[in-house]
């Protein structure tokens, strides 16, 4: 490791500074400082375990380390930044790991820029309490391939976006969008399943989305909407009138057939043939333009 990153700082010290500081002190960096916002007796814990100085502000002290890792809570994130950054030295790698928003992300990438620092938007797109250091990582920003570098003595897997600080944040909360609204559709679907006595059966019948998978299926949905929407939305209407008539009250099938009456209802979103993936989002994002532009 370079001498320019083997002294690093924490910010933080919940969940995730308690797994990747004691880490980055076994794989033989110093942890000189650590600071929190109040000395609790775990925030002393680990300043013991890694051998820093607990703090409740920088110091001079602070311009000697070659990397900061912050991990605060998103909603701290920039508040943290703009008292942290102002006391490192130029060329100083400072690495995000809250879960702050996307744009939040940006603008500590702009303020570290002012600064000459090299700032590293990272997202976790795991649980650390259940695969420590080893949970995936995204970086984006000036400092990614920095920050990927530095983790990956403690066996971090970092994949390094070619965009700016904030787009790690932004895919993670895609990766969210898909999970949870899966997640969401999901329960409700097996809730029926199960009031209906089909569970088992209904397992069976999604065996072609295992083999084909999942991008082949999202792909599969943009390119044939433009087409099969309107026939598409009679049948949802059919899956909602059966949830009610088993007793079960549409949640995420509420949203489904909202979507779906919105392209029955525009001839825009009306196609004879199916065109191909970047051409159908063209014409989805023109009329969620044109609709958002009219208010309708």
């Amino acid at each position: 490791m370079s001498s320019q990153l083997d002294r690093i700082a924490l910010i933080g010290a919940g969940e995730v500074a308690r797994a990747y500081g004691p880490a980055l002190k076994a794989a033989g960096l110093e942890i000189p400082f650590l600071l929190v916002r109040r000395a609790t007796p775990q925030a002393q814990a680990l300043a013991q375990q890694v051998g820093a100085q607990l703090c409740m502000m920088p110091t001079d002290g602070w311009r000697t380390v070659g990397g900061v890792l912050c991990a605060v809570t998103g909603a701290q994130a920039s508040t943290v930044a703009q008292a942290i950054l102002p006391w490192l030295s130029g060329g100083t790698l400072y690495m995000d790991v809250c879960t702050g928003e996307p744009q939040t992300m940006e603008d500590i990438g702009h303020m570290a820029a002012q600064h000459d620092i090299d700032f590293a938007d990272i997202a976790i797109m795991g649980s650390v309490p259940t695969t420590g250091v080893h949970t995936a990582l995204i970086a984006a920003g000036q400092g990614a391939g920095r920050a990927a570098a530095l983790l990956s003595v403690v066996g971090a897997a970092v994949r390094v976006l070619p965009g700016k600080a904030g787009d790690a944040m932004r895919l993670k909360l895609l990766r969210s969008q898909m999970t949870k609204g899966l997640e969401a559709l999901a329960i409700e679907n097996l809730m029926l399943a199960e009031r209906l006595g089909l569970r088992a059966e209904l397992y069976e019948v999604l065996q072609d989305l295992d083999h084909h998978g999942l991008r082949h299926f999202m792909e599969l949905s943009v390119r044939t909407h433009l087409v099969h929407g309107v026939r598409r939305r009679d049948e949802v209407v059919q899956v909602k009138q059966q949830m009610e008539q088993a007793g079960l009250r549409p949640r995420v099938m509420n949203g489904v057939l909202d979507f779906f009456e919105h392209t029955a209802a525009t001839p825009r979103l009306q196609h004879s043939h199916a065109l191909g993936v970047p051409e159908s989002l063209q014409v989805l994002l023109e009329d969620a333009d044109a609709t958002d532009a009219s208010g309708h």
